[in-house]
């Protein structure tokens, strides 16, 4: 799974995964969806949003550092693959972080980048399974003739999506509300080769 880490994420340890959110806010009054919390301050999430519950509210900036060091010290991920943790790793489950150069016989994954798309498209995560999401039914331009490419006409049925959850884990405060850390800066090396792996037999490299 690509990723982004950073100065506050772990370079070693084994961590039990205590709590997860659908959507959690974030340092900076963002929102990150599918959170799951590996120790304290740092969690599985996805890209930031800018709205709770508003799929078409994405950082689309920050989707495209995923694989380089961009957050305070968060795993963050495309939404498929923190829904996957979200949904597959029970409290419990326990997380290994080490450092290697070595990304692993599968090599080192990459995102899509979508900055320079449309709003209508790259204020939302391409992997987000809802069926809302209109990269769904995006094809990619084709050349005419004269060698230039025609932008497509944005879908008339593109709808945003409005529904908020039903619970409000996310919106945790005191003792249970979680942001990531400012000021915290261990000593961190190879930090965008960080692997987390998951009992069970499943692993989940980063």
């Amino acid at each position: 799974m690509v990723c982004s880490t950073g100065e506050a994420t772990p370079t070693s340890g084994v961590y039990k995964i205590p709590a997860r959110w659908e959507w959690l806010r974030l340092q900076g009054y963002v929102w990150g969806h599918y959170s799951t919390q590996i120790k304290g301050n740092i969690l599985f999430h996805s890209v930031p949003y800018l709205r709770k519950g508003e799929l078409d509210s994405l950082e689309y900036w920050e989707y495209d550092k995923l694989g380089t060091a961009a957050s305070a010290g968060c795993v963050r991920l495309t939404v498929k693959d923190a829904k996957w943790i979200y949904d597959n790793c029970k409290n419990g489950t326990q997380v290994e972080f080490y450092s290697s150069s070595n990304p692993g016989p599968l090599g080192k994954p990459s995102a899509k980048k979508i900055s320079s798309y449309e709003d209508y498209l790259r204020n939302w995560d391409p992997t987000d399974p809802n069926s809302n999401n209109p990269w769904k039914n995006y094809k990619t331009p084709e050349k005419n003739e004269n060698n230039t490419v025609t932008k497509p006409e944005v879908p008339n049925n593109t709808i945003s999506n409005t529904n908020k959850p039903d619970n409000t884990a996310g919106e945790t405060t005191n003792k249970n509300e979680i942001s990531k850390p400012e000021n915290t800066t261990p000593s961190i090396t190879n930090k965008n080769q960080i692997s987390n792996q998951i009992t069970d037999k499943n692993t989940v490299t980063k």
